[in-house]
């Protein structure tokens, strides 16, 4: 079982990431125009793709940081889908685990 302290120390973590995820999503663009030749669109193809890897990365995140708050707010934080524990020390490297290991 969780301390409240440690729920309430990992819930301000969870909020400080999120706000930066929403700030760096707001500041990404899924498309960088570089200009009409062959070679730039290349580049530009490529720059695209990562761009979008990214952006999917930080949503995945961002997702999982909103079941964790939900989880807070539900009183079932660290736990997983199974209701398998997930330990503190994994938590305080990943606040958003959602699996047990």
């Amino acid at each position: 079982m969780l301390s409240q302290s440690f729920v309430s120390e990992m819930k301000q973590q969870l909020l400080n990431k999120k706000r930066q995820l929403e700030n760096d999503l707001a500041g990404l663009a899924p498309h960088t125009e570089m200009g009409d030749s062959e070679d730039e669109n290349a580049e530009e193809i490529q720059v695209d793709e990562a761009s979008q890897d990214v952006i999917a990365m930080m949503q995945a995140d961002l997702a999982k940081i909103n079941s964790a708050l939900a989880k807070i707010e539900n009183g079932t934080y660290g736990t997983d889908d199974e209701g398998r524990e997930i330990s503190e020390a994994r938590l305080r490297a990943i606040p958003w685990a959602d699996k047990a290991i």
